[in-house]
């Protein structure tokens, strides 16, 4: 069983347009609204690939309802704390060759909220293999949240993945997660520097380790994904992915190497199929796009002359993966 928790969940507004002008009335071809955030994202994708997952969260009030309504028809594992009030509502919006994302602040959660939130992660975790803490924290949690929840999660045996910016990744990395996962932004910010290639993410990834990450798993937007543990440096890429949506991409990246494989490489191949058949749908439930995976390359990086030889587009402000 795989748990993930998202301290502050969304319903997820996707609406579709041929042409986008500011200013002007644009008309839909495509809407659709699904319950979502950084860890209900990553549930859904491993529910609809079956494999077992529990999904965490605070919702209430009609958005509350909405979410249990369809993930309780669609047979999606889920504990809901009960706030009294509506989550938020994050608008994608999908033009020719573009995705803009508008997110709504998270609701606030009292102290009372958070400790019952605490109380359920930990009820849910029992039996668990890995337990995924994904996504922003709403107003009223403290920054020390985070690394509070590794900690006690880690003392009942429990696997521990990190999915989560600023200062709650900087605490949570002294509890010692076994896995962080960052984009190439959120990575600088916590290595404190700007990085310009391959080389510089794989330095980066390595002193999070020194920090306390078991390992790191950085997404790149469109130029792949990163593994650096204690085998090494690891990279996947894929080429020629038809682009639709970017929304929810890193989710299926963090998905999909808790969701298929055995190795290390099969589990990043897999990682980036998912990711990449996210990119190619227009909502985070996306289908798993098989004729994708021979797109997808994964190959050891174990020298410096081919860090500096990698070429890293995204790391020129590819966001929000």
């Amino acid at each position: 069983m795989i748990v993930t928790l998202t301290p502050a969940p969304a319903i997820d507004w996707t609406i579709e347009v041929d042409s986008f002008e500011l200013g002007a009335v644009n008309r839909a071809v495509r809407s659709s609204r699904e319950p979502s955030g950084k860890g209900v994202n990553v549930s859904w994708a491993l529910h609809r690939a079956g494999v077992p997952t529990r999904a965490v969260f605070p919702a209430g009030g009609c958005t509350g309802e909405l979410m249990a309504g369809v993930l309780s028809e669609a047979g999606l594992e889920h504990v809901i704390v009960d706030t009294g009030r509506d989550v938020r509502t994050n608008i994608t919006l999908i033009s020719p060759g573009c995705s803009t994302k508008l997110n709504d602040r998270g609701t606030a959660l009292s102290e009372e909220q958070t400790t019952r939130l605490r109380e359920a992660i930990i009820g849910a975790s029992v039996g668990a293999s890995v337990v995924l803490i994904c996504g922003s924290l709403p107003a009223g949690a403290p920054a020390t949240f985070v690394r509070n929840m590794v900690r006690t999660l880690k003392a009942s045996g429990v696997d521990v993945v990190v999915d989560v910016s600023g200062e709650a990744l900087e605490l949570a990395l002294a509890a010692r997660p076994d896995l962080i996962k960052p984009n190439v932004d959120e990575l600088a910010e916590l290595a404190g520097r700007q990085l310009g290639t391959l080389g510089d993410v794989a330095t980066a990834a390595e002193e999070a380790r020194d920090r306390g990450a078991g390992a790191v798993l950085a997404s790149l937007g469109a130029d792949g994904a990163l593994l650096v543990d204690g085998e090494g440096v690891l990279y996947a890429r894929a080429t020629d992915i038809p682009f639709v949506n970017s929304v929810g991409a890193g989710d299926a990246l963090l998905a999909g190497f808790f969701g298929g494989g055995q190795t290390r490489q099969e589990r990043l191949a897999t990682a980036m199929l998912w990711a990449s058949s996210a990119v190619a749908h227009h909502t985070t439930l996306f289908p798993i796009r098989e004729d994708l995976a021979e797109r997808i390359a994964v190959h050891e990086l174990t020298t410096p002359e081919q860090l500096l030889a990698e070429p890293s587009a995204a790391l020129a402000r590819v966001k929000g993966q």
